[in-house]
């Protein structure tokens, strides 16, 4: 997370400056105003910011006389002055073309920079990115294992596109982002709770289905973005008697369906003998999600708001176990052979394992996992497509009723 205090008492030249830092998903809302150089002075007497954008031509009380001698007093008083908590890198810039030769010494002799504003060029703000992006990944190389904190609120994954597509519909604001040496495209974006704290959230979805694949990209999610949240989203097969098509399934607990041995026996040719090694819901996380159950939130306004065609149950929400697998499945036979490890099964999927074991493994701070699928269809003989829709949309609007009422942050 990256601070930063502009002082500044333009308010065009402010917001035109802000639309460049909010390029960056890793400053979000951590920017404060100053309009004169009192204010400025207060606020760094409280603050450590990693980055001050300072204008040169200033009143020191907000009605006062603009000049940039207020500037550079403000400036020289920033680098004599024992009690103010310098900031780590210091920006000048001004849309006074005749000032800026005459006072970019004052900056210079400190190694800080003066750049010249221009309404509708484009140089001053590729210096500012620039320094943006240094300043990141100098924190970043800066932070031991010990001190990297949280960065992104919520991590969002998913193996079909088309499940991400009903994420990406949820209002976030969303922009694509690219790393890197990565052809993974990530989406950033925001939530706005009703105490107008903004959830700041990346999603992505994996190249293909499966473990491996679902595994590999919450690595890099956890790595990249250090969310505290990561949440599988998406579409399941839940079984026949247990839920409704359409039922949001949460994995209270999860397995790998394929974890075993495989053994020749006399009488029954290759037995395959499972050894499932669960991984478990966060216990609070499985209250708030009992809670919803009891008393039936959210779950018939997500119905109710959905215009496609939908089954003719009402919505709702199951917490139990749930096995991924390594291929899809439509098969009562082999659904009968996974609920014989689990009585209790409630759906069958391919990716949430790999979810819950990265988030276990990875490195610290390692994210709260959960997953919330919802039921296609029964992976029987009848299995189609009909309610895929619908299944991916009930799964999104959950998760996203949950980010903004349930969390805690």
């Amino acid at each position: 997370m990256i601070s930063i205090l502009i002082v500044d008492d333009n308010s065009l030249k402010v917001a035109a400056i802000k639309e460049v830092l909010f390029e960056f998903p890793e400053i979000s809302s951590k920017v404060e105003i100053a309009s004169d150089t009192n204010n400025g002075r207060r606020l760094l007497d409280n603050n450590k910011y990693d980055l001050l954008i300072l204008d040169l031509v200033l009143p020191n009380d907000f009605g006062d006389n603009e000049t940039p001698e207020n500037g550079i007093e403000f400036l020289n008083e920033i680098s004599l002055d024992p009690n103010k908590k310098r900031p780590f890198h210091i920006i000048g810039i001004s849309g006074y073309s005749e000032f800026i030769d005459k006072f970019s010494h004052e900056f210079k002799k400190n190694l800080w920079y003066l750049i010249e504003y221009a309404e509708n060029e484009e140089e001053w703000k590729d210096i500012l990115r620039n320094k943006i992006e240094y300043l990141i990944n100098s924190k970043n190389e800066l932070k031991s294992g010990n001190e990297i904190e949280y960065d992104f609120d919520i991590a969002i994954i998913t193996a079909l596109n088309k499940e991400l597509e009903k994420v990406l519909r949820l209002d976030g604001k969303w922009i694509e982002k690219k790393l890197y040496n990565d052809s993974t495209i990530f989406h950033v974006g925001q939530f706005k709770r009703k105490d107008d704290k903004i959830i700041r959230i990346v999603a992505a979805c994996a190249p293909q289905m499966g473990m491996c694949a679902s595994s590999t990209l919450s690595m890099k999610l956890i790595t990249n973005f250090k969310p505290k949240y990561l949440i599988m989203s998406g579409i399941a097969a839940g079984i026949k008697g247990e839920v409704e098509l359409g039922d949001i399934l949460i994995a209270e607990q999860v397995w790998d369906g394929a974890s075993g041995k495989l053994k020749n026996d006399n009488n029954e040719g290759v037995l395959f003998q499972p050894d499932p090694r669960y991984k478990i819901l966060n216990e609070d996380l499985k209250e708030k999600f009992l809670n919803i159950k009891a008393k039936r939130k959210y779950l018939d306004d997500i119905r109710n708001n959905y215009s496609g065609s939908k089954p003719n149950t009402l919505l709702d929400i199951h917490i139990g176990p749930m096995a991924s697998v390594p291929a899809v499945i439509q098969s009562d036979i082999q659904i009968d052979l996974i609920k014989s490890i689990n009585r209790k099964l409630i759906g069958i999927e391919m990716e949430t394992y790999g979810v819950f074991y990265s988030a276990a493994h990875c490195q610290k701070p390692k994210p709260i996992v959960f997953s919330v699928k919802s039921a296609c269809d029964f992976a029987n003989e009848e299995k189609n497509d009909s309610f895929q829709d619908y299944a991916a949309y009930t799964s999104a609007s959950l998760i996203h009723k949950f980010i903004l009422n349930e969390l805690d942050f």
